[in-house]
Parts: structure tokens; C-alpha cells; sequence
């Protein structure tokens, strides 16, 4: 029971953000005049040396989703306890 209301929730918040995005206009990042200043280029490219950009977005990606999936872990033994009272 409590799945089924906490899955309905979830969904419709899904479903909600989802329609708040495609209400946004879209933008193409190719055309914004963004350029990286030569000095910030060079502390970059050696930053990238030692930790690569790739495995940094890995390790990001991977701390997001687990903050995330421990808020989530909070509010849901939250609400269970508010519940169960």
C-alpha cells in the first residue's frame, strides 16, 4: 500500500518536472558565445593530466546519485515514521 502511494507520488512528480522542461524553450549550446579565457585553458589542460576528465564526471555522477538515493533514503523513513505514529 505504502509502495503503490509513494510510487504515485514519484510519478506524478516525474511527470510534472517533465512537463515544466518541455514548457522551456530550447537552446543549442553550440551557438552560445561561450570561450574559455587562454588562462583558465592552460589549468584545464593540466588538471586533466593528473585527473581525467572523464573518470571526474564518472565520480561525480556516481556521488550525486548516491546523496541523492540518501535524501531520498532520509524522506521516505521519515514519512514511514510519520505514518506509523
Amino acid at each position: 500500500m505504502i509502495s503503490a502511494i509513494v510510487g504515485t507520488l514519484l510519478g506524478s512528480a516525474v511527470q510534472l518536472v517533465l512537463l515544466v522542461l518541455g514548457l522551456l524553450p530550447t537552446i543549442d549550446v553550440s551557438a552560445l558565445p561561450v570561450a574559455v579565457p587562454d588562462s583558465v585553458r592552460g589549468v584545464l589542460s593540466t588538471l586533466n593530466w593528473f585527473v581525467p576528465f572523464g573518470d571526474l564526471v564518472g565520480i561525480l555522477t556516481v556521488w550525486i546519485g548516491l546523496v541523492l538515493a540518501l535524501n531520498v533514503a532520509l524522506a521516505v523513513a521519515q514519512v514511514v515514521s510519520i505514518v506509523s505514529r
